[in-house]
């Protein structure tokens, strides 16, 4: 009996469907990560006065946020490598240049900026709540650091917290 042809290539025209769906969905989630991470940096070396190559960028970045970007370097890497493995060398080079090729084009035309206000939304809202959990914690050093850096985003994070305090002892 001979092996039904059709529905092997079936077969592999929807894994190659799926394989690409999975491909632009990470090209959103890589190119997401490239712009957070380039906005951290910008504005990061914006609050500086040093002169470092990175500035603050380290110091406003929310915690979570590596944990997300290896994630998503780990999936890139996995979903590459399994191309390799299931497509051949020819097919999966290809693969990977559109994957490359669609993360730049998000980040040209879908994705915010690296400038955009979205970011520093997500920027100042991350160290107000670390501001808010050191003070909780009694970490007034800490606490100092993250009010610094909300008053070079312009945040007026002395006046909020006196204005809580007054709300609190009323």
């Amino acid at each position: 009996m001979k092996p039904d042809v059709r529905h092997h290539y079936s077969t592999v025209k929807t894994d190659v469907t799926i394989y690409l769906v999975l491909l632009i969905l990470l090209s959103f989630s890589l190119g997401y990560v490239l712009a957070f991470t380039n906005a951290t940096l910008k504005i990061g070396k914006s609050l500086s006065t040093a002169g470092t190559p990175t500035g603050y960028q380290d110091a406003i970045t929310p915690p979570r946020f590596a944990a997300l970007s290896l994630t998503v370097y780990f999936a890139v890497l996995a979903i590459l490598s399994y191309g390799f493995w299931e497509f051949g060398v020819l097919r999966a080079s290809v693969f990977t240049m559109l994957l490359f090729s669609a993360v730049v084009v998000n980040l040209a035309v879908i994705l915010p900026k690296s400038d955009s206000e979205h970011f520093r939304k997500i920027i100042i809202h991350s160290v107000l709540n670390r501001h808010a959990d050191y003070l909780k914690a009694g970490d007034q050093l800490r606490a100092s650091v993250m009010a610094e850096l909300l008053e070079k985003l312009g945040i007026p994070v002395n006046q909020l917290v006196a204005q809580l305090k007054k709300v609190g002892d009323a």
